[in-house]
């Protein structure tokens, strides 16, 4: 069940409206706590890979090389899921008298506010400048209450009511590439994952008709100094000047020149035709002269070219200008009068461009349409020095508005990185980008604390779930479309983009409670769990939608709505963590664990930087750049590389249970560090298996190194003669010693690992039951794994 899913609605973003919610989105992107997103691709994993099952002891840059690599390079991303989560006003409102109260009551704790600094000035700040913002994107009057429409109904307060700490802003951008480009990224479709997708009403139409195009950050700076070297000021100037002069800065290089007398005679036929036109037009100079004066330039134009051109006046229809929705369709809002020229092959056009220019410097040239007749005509523009004006604002705003469609998603995309890297935005910055007069959507800051070391602003941290292939679409999109061939590197990249990850599965299966860790930890039962109805006392009031179009629904597997199940999953489980770890002072809120607090405390309470690999032994870690015989990420889920052993040379008769009963025998009257482990058993073959242990008590030197004796006793007097090795050793050895039951593609392209459920062991063996009998024969192997399915 999803308490809320039926009243939270989302917005679409496709071509037709995406000026408007860029605008929208950059507007509130600095006000944000975190940002949640999701993504819905058209594949998620190579052909033939399926067949293969995941091997969990494989390093992550050897499956990275192997898979994960070429599954962002080769599928496309359709969806985006974006969802803004910023503090609710009026959630503190609510809680500031009992928050006062607690202050007053509770003692300071020494060692948490030297983590912590007091920047609750900044928050207000903040705060306030969301509400300002609510406020003035509203499109009827304000009035006292300041709630003039549907989306602030979710933040109007009753004083009865809980209200969430946090309210959303959700947002559904479909992609597609623009089909304008040799560059454009070929999509290619997986059966199944486009079975997945409709099977869960993905709009494909929708995406291949309106999807909004993507680019390289690199392309698309290229594109924007590009687009203001054109409209440098002071080289408008120059050109200006020329022209009023009656020259030009550039000599044009190898003019036409006409030989045929046919071209010769259509040349000189229409060059009379527009000087009568001209002389003729007296609308300029005469504003009085009106329609009179314009149909006097038509007849006489007319004349001149056979009745071939048309003239058009200010308040006619005319096709001036481009259409800003990006199409090169015609603008409908003519400026002066104009002449069409009659049509011409693009030789004779070029010939009349040179001439015109060059005999009339203050006309306009363009093309006189975009149907088939109107490409072939030149249009002729006569503008006074207010209409020209008004002209070239239209014209580089429509150029700028255009720029912005062809760049596309990747806007967005460097918006979210530069907020997520600290970069100051301000309302009068965005302005100036939304209106082509700058490159720049932020800017970065750089300050000195009282130690005289440079800190950066406040950068807003990036929720993901399971989202290692989501971060890795991105570069592919709007990075470059080859990832590098090294891991590392891959990861340096995103730490670039995005330096504060957080991943909600990591959350889930490592940092939370045991209430959520022995619970379903994929996305929807997450949410389910900690944000319905049905969950404990510490169920989240899920935060309210207030950008909502009112016309469609979430669900799941929807890009957007599994963002803000993200999001809400993440604001949940912290909630939680604070809770458990916060006890004595109840002064510690999300809103300062994130932007108020060490960075070592971030890593230790919620896995800063910490990313699920799926069906592995390991846990990304993207801040990790060095480590044991190529392992640069650590175990997941609490394993120790120092606890965690290679064991071989067993008999085929030894079974998962066997293991578990020597590891656990006598365990009642050891140490609680030994008591309190988690083992984990992933079988190589008949004959070989790993065994690791989970360290549950602090994790220092003393008690790893006890543990690793218990494993190494516990498994010889259990096993007999066994070879056991540690894995930072098998991790050397691994390319010199393969043993003799792997095939020739080495141990890692070979092995297949069967994980079974860890469980806890407390004192004695309990809940193995009675053990059941080995099969004999040769199927012994494979009946030891399928119990462990």
């Amino acid at each position: 069940q999803q308490p809320t899913q039926n009243n939270n609605t989302m917005v679409h973003v496709t071509k037709t409206n995406f000026l408007t919610q860029l605008t929208d989105f950059l507007h509130h992107l600095p006000t944000a706590s975190f940002i949640a997103i999701d993504e819905e691709m058209t594949g998620i994993s190579l052909p033939g890979s399926r067949q293969r099952r995941p091997n969990k002891i494989e390093l992550p840059g050897e499956r990275y090389e192997r898979q994960l690599k070429g599954v962002p390079e080769r599928y496309s991303i359709l969806q985006v899921g974006v969802a803004l989560f910023c503090k609710n006003p009026n959630y503190r409102k609510d809680r500031a008298d009992s928050s006062e109260a607690t202050e007053n009551n509770n003692e300071d704790d020494e060692n948490n506010a030297s983590m912590i600094d007091d920047r609750e000035e900044e928050v207000l700040t903040r705060n306030k400048f969301e509400v300002l913002n609510e406020g003035e994107e509203e499109d009827g009057d304000d009035n006292e209450e300041g709630t003039t429409n549907g989306d602030e109904e979710n933040s109007t307060t009753n004083d009865n009511e809980e209200q969430s700490e946090y309210t959303s802003r959700i947002y559904n951008f479909y992609l597609f590439p623009s089909g304008k480009s040799d560059r454009d990224r070929e999509v290619t479709l997986s059966p199944s994952a486009v079975k997945f997708l409709l099977e869960n009403h993905m709009d494909f139409e929708k995406v291949f008709r309106e999807g909004i195009p993507f680019t390289t950050v690199e392309r698309a700076t290229y594109l924007k100094n590009r687009y203001f070297e054109k409209y440098n000021p002071k080289k408008e100037v120059q050109e200006q000047n020329g022209k009023e002069n009656g020259s030009s800065n550039t000599p044009r290089k190898n003019r036409v020149k006409l030989s045929r007398v046919e071209d010769i005679s259509f040349v000189a036929r229409t060059m009379a035709g527009l000087r009568e036109w001209i002389d003729s037009d007296n609308s300029l100079q005469n504003p009085l002269a009106g329609e009179d004066g314009q149909a006097v330039a038509v007849a006489a134009a007319a004349e001149a070219t056979n009745g071939n051109a048309a003239a058009i006046g200010e308040n006619n229809n005319g096709t001036n200008g481009t259409n800003p929705n990006g199409n090169g369709g015609p603008n409908h809002q003519a400026e002066g009068t104009s002449l069409v020229l009659p049509p011409c092959n693009a030789f004779l056009r070029r010939c009349l461009y040179e001439t015109i220019e060059d005999e009339y410097p203050g006309l306009i040239l363009e093309k006189a349409g975009t149907d088939q007749m109107e490409r072939n005509q030149i249009r002729v523009i006569r503008l006074s020095p207010m209409e020209k004006k008004r002209r070239e604002v239209r014209l580089r705003q429509e150029n700028w508005d255009n720029l912005l469609h062809d760049i596309g998603f990747t806007v967005l995309f460097q918006a979210i990185s530069d907020a997520c890297n600290g970069k100051s935005f301000s309302k009068e910055q965005t302005s100036r980008f939304l209106d082509g007069l700058s490159p720049e959507l932020s800017t970065s800051i750089v300050a000195e604390n009282g130690n005289g070391e440079q800190k950066t602003g406040r950068k807003i941290p990036l929720v993901i779930h399971n989202g290692l292939h989501d971060l890795m679409f991105l570069l592919t999109h709007c990075h470059n479309a080859s990832l590098p061939e090294s891991f590392e590197d891959t990861k340096k990249i995103i730490r670039g983009y995005f330096p504060v990850v957080c991943d909600t599965k990591v959350l889930a299966t490592e940092y939370s409670d045991a209430i959520i860790k022995t619970g379903k930890t994929y996305l929807e039962e997450l949410f389910n769990t900690t944000c319905g109805v049905n969950g404990d006392t510490l169920s989240l009031k899920v935060p309210p939608v207030v950008n909502q179009d009112g016309k469609s629904q979430g669900q799941a597997h929807e890009a957007a709505w599994d963002a803000y199940m993200t999001g809400c999953v993440f604001n949940a489980l912290c909630n939680r963590i604070l809770e458990s770890k916060n006890r004595p002072h109840h002064d510690l809120t999300l809103e300062r664990l994130l932007h108020d607090s060490s960075h070592s405390l971030l890593r230790e309470w919620v896995g800063m930087n910490m990313i699920y690999m799926h069906v592995s032994l390991y846990t990304i870690d993207l801040e990790s750049s060095s480590g044991l015989a190529g392992l640069h990420d650590p175990l997941s889920r609490g394993l120790s590389i120092d606890t965690t052993f290679y064991v071989s040379g067993i008999t085929k008769s030894v079974s998962t249970r066997d293991i578990f009963q020597a590891l656990a025998y006598g365990n009642e009257s050891e140490d609680e560090a030994i008591r309190l482990l988690e083992y984990e058993i992933l079988w190589v073959d008949d004959t070989s298996f790993f065994a690791g242990a989970r360290i549950i008590t602090t994790n220092d030197v003393t008690t790893t190194g006890l543990i690793a004796s218990h494993i190494r006793n516990k498994l010889y007097a259990g096993l007999g003669k066994v070879e056991i090795l540690p894995l930072g050793d098998y991790f050397k050895n691994k390319n010199d010693d393969v043993p003799e039951t792997c095939e020739s593609g080495g141990i890692v392209a070979s092995l297949v690992s069967v994980a079974t459920k860890p469980f806890r062991v407390l004192g004695s063996v309990l809940g193995f039951g009675k053990r059941p009998s080995d099969d004999n024969g040769s199927s012994e192997g494979a009946s030891k794994r399928r119990r462990l399915n």
